[in-house]
C-alpha cells in the first residue's frame, strides 16, 4: 500500500510533468512561447514533504535559465530572510514547495527594467496549478511573496506596507505576506519596511518551532 506522502510526490511528480507540457497562455495568445518553471522542491526525497508553501508572481529570466526560483542577489536576500524565520540556508530548498501566480515567464515589460506583471487573463488559465499545489502540499504556512500573490490571496490591498508584517490565519493556514526580495527596490530602505520583515520572521520562526514545520 501506497503512503501518503509517497503518494504525494508521485503526484507531485506528475503535475510537474503537466506544468512543462502546459500551453495554456501561448495556445491564447499571451505569450510567444511558453516555458515554465515546476516546484522547485525535490518529491522524491527521502525527508518528509515540507509543509511551507512559498508563492510569488511568476519566474524570472534568470530562474528559467538556472531551473531554480530566487537565484541571485534577490534570492540572497529571501534566504537571508527566511533565515531569521528558522529555514537554514541548507535547508531552503528541501524545507520549503515553491509555486507562483504563473508558472512561465511573462517577459519583459515593454520600455522598462522589471519584468511584466501576468494579466488577469493569464492568472485565471494558470490558477489551477496552484491549487493543484496547495491541494497536494496542505501546507501550514503560505509565504506570499511580492504585491501579487498578496492580492491573490488575501484580497484588495492598496500596498505592501499594509500587510507585510501582519499575518492572516485561514481555515488551519497561516499566510504570511513579504515583499518581493529585488535588490533594485527602494521598499526596502524604510526603517520601517526592514522592521516588517523582521516581524513576519519572527511569527514564522515561533510557528515552525511550535509545530516543528
Amino acid at each position: 500500500m501506497i503512503g501518503e506522502s509517497e503518494e504525494a510526490r508521485r503526484r507531485i511528480l506528475a503535475m510537474n510533468v503537466g506544468i512543462r507540457a502546459c500551453r495554456r497562455c501561448h495556445a491564447a495568445g499571451h505569450l510567444d512561447e511558453a516555458v515554465s518553471l515546476p516546484t522547485a522542491h525535490d518529491p522524491d526525497s527521502e525527508a518528509p514533504l515540507p509543509r511551507i508553501l512559498l508563492i510569488g508572481q511568476a519566474p524570472s529570466r534568470r530562474a528559467m535559465l538556472t531551473g531554480r526560483a530566487f537565484v541571485g542577489a534577490g534570492g540572497d536576500r529571501l534566504r537571508e530572510w527566511l533565515e531569521a524565520g528558522g529555514v537554514p540556508r541548507a535547508d531552503f530548498w528541501r524545507r520549503i514547495h515553491f509555486a507562483a501566480i504563473t508558472q512561465c515567464y511573462p517577459g519583459r515589460l515593454p520600455g522598462a527594467k522589471g519584468d511584466r506583471v501576468p494579466s488577469p487573463a493569464e492568472q485565471a488559465l494558470c490558477r489551477p496549478w496552484v491549487d493543484q499545489m496547495s491541494e497536494l502540499v496542505r501546507p501550514r504556512v503560505v509565504i506570499l511573496v511580492g504585491l501579487l500573490a498578496a492580492k491573490t490571496f488575501l484580497g484588495p490591498i492598496k500596498s505592501l506596507s499594509a500587510v507585510v508584517g501582519q499575518t492572516v490565519e485561514r481555515d488551519g493556514v497561516l499566510f504570511i505576506p513579504l515583499p518581493h526580495p529585488s535588490g533594485v527596490s527602494r521598499w526596502h530602505n524604510d526603517p520601517a519596511n526592514v522592521e516588517a520583515v523582521a516581524r513576519a520572521m519572527r511569527t514564522l520562526r515561533a510557528t515552525i518551532d511550535a509545530e516543528r514545520l
